[in-house]
């Protein structure tokens, strides 16, 4: 009888289980184990369980992840809606998750930034207007509703579509805060441009459960891409150069060289989308080149950041004509990008663990592209979305999922 077991050979038995999401499930079980399984020490032993096993079989540093997967959203979105989620097996799941586990007097909820299997939720009324945001785990359905943060004055220009993003520490130490320990230290900060070099950043602290607000001045705030966690910090392209913002350590600022990526000369003909994102636990940028009326050198660029002895910078490990990229199905082997270029094509995601392939969009199609064949497929459409409000997160899943902190 398993009720005979003693506890260290039952827990023995639970760590060998596949998923923590099988483990999470065994603790409806009984009290014992719903006592034993969220230990830190059955924790521990599971994370390095199964971080021993994956490097039997994997060498680069994603051996310490269970495989991620993207997650696929739009703007504004009924909480009961499903979130579609492409699984490591390359094959979307819809309805998998939902949001509807966020307070029931939330109607519309757009998910705004991503780390880890962490979300930064804003809830907005029939008006569109931000009522409330939370930091939320989809997977263990917890959540944690963060204060307003600072009001400006009512001079103060303010962009409702202001830059947000969300960033774990990585290998954060444990430590008592008030009485109360936490695993896992978090930041989300939101920029608000208000001129050519200038933004407001409202920061929020998850060992105090407070928000502070700086303003801030220089150049890497020219221009928001789109702002990445990677390495414990935010990244984002502001048109010249990789700007690497360390939250915990300051606001240590790092520039990344990026003279490559910089256009030579820009043309209004020239229509753009650009992505950054990160693949096997390296920073990438992306960009789809193409005329309003068809060119020879419509192409993809994929850049990679490369550590030399000197420097950090930007490098480009890939360039594919339009022309050379085919769908990869028999029955449509006649569409080419270039064909499909009329349509607005954008950049929308790398793949987590293939550096070979790259997600696009081109309404209402989501694309997988092979960067090396130039084969394209059809993986989704998505008609019933709009075109303007589609975006992609990252989701990774680790061995544990992250635990979601409350206030002290």
């Amino acid at each position: 009888m398993m009720d005979d077991l003693t506890d260290d050979l039952l827990l023995g038995i639970l760590l060998r289980l596949p998923t923590a999401k099988s483990v999470i499930r065994c603790m409806l079980v009984c009290k014992r184990w719903c006592s034993l399984i969220p230990t830190r020490s059955f924790i521990t032993r599971f994370k390095t369980h199964h971080t021993s096993e994956k490097k039997k079989f994997c060498d680069y540093d994603a051996a310490y992840q269970c495989p991620p997967s993207v997650f696929i959203r739009t703007e504004i979105e009924d909480p009961e809606v499903g979130i579609i989620l492409l699984t490591p097996n390359d094959e979307f799941e819809e309805n998998l998750y939902t949001l509807e586990f966020l307070p029931e007097e939330e109607n519309f909820v757009a998910v705004k930034a991503s780390c880890d299997d962490l979300l930064l939720c804003l809830a907005t009324d029939e008006n569109h207007n931000a009522t409330n945001q939370y930091i939320c785990n989809p997977f263990t359905e917890k959540w944690l509703l963060l204060p307003p943060p600072p009001k400006r004055s009512s001079y103060t220009p303010r962009d409702e579509s202001a830059f947000s993003g969300l960033v774990c520490e990585p290998n954060s130490p444990r430590r008592d805060v008030q009485g109360q320990e936490y695993e896992v230290r978090f930041r989300v900060l939101q920029f608000t441009p208000i001129s050519e070099h200038d933004a407001y950043m409202d920061v929020y602290c998850s060992e105090t459960g407070q928000w502070n607000d700086f303003f801030l001045s220089g150049r890497q705030y020219d221009s928001f891409l789109n702002v990445v966690a990677f390495d414990g910090k935010l990244h984002w392209y502001n048109g010249s150069d990789v700007v690497a913002y360390d939250p915990f350590n300051d606001g240590q600022t790092i520039f990344i060289d990026g003279s490559e990526i910089v256009l030579s000369r820009p043309d209004p003909w020239i229509n753009r989308s650009e992505c950054l994102g990160t693949c096997q636990g390296s920073l990438r940028y992306m960009r789809l080149q193409y005329a309003t009326v068809g060119d020879d050198d419509d192409n993809l660029s994929v850049w990679e950041l490369r550590d030399d002895n000197e420097s950090r910078r930007m490098t480009l490990t890939s360039k594919i004509l339009f022309d050379n990229m085919i769908c990869k199905d028999p029955d449509l082997r006649h569409v080419s990008m270039s064909s499909l270029s009329m349509f607005t094509p954008k950049a929308a995601a790398f793949h987590p663990n293939n550096k070979d392939v790259v997600f696009l969009f081109v309404f209402p199609h989501f694309i997988f592209c092979n960067i090396q064949s130039g084969e394209f497929e059809i993986r989704l459409s998505l008609y019933e979305k709009d075109e303007y409000a589609f975006k992609v997160l990252p989701i990774a899943l680790p061995w544990w999922p992250t635990p979601v902190s409350t206030i002290p």
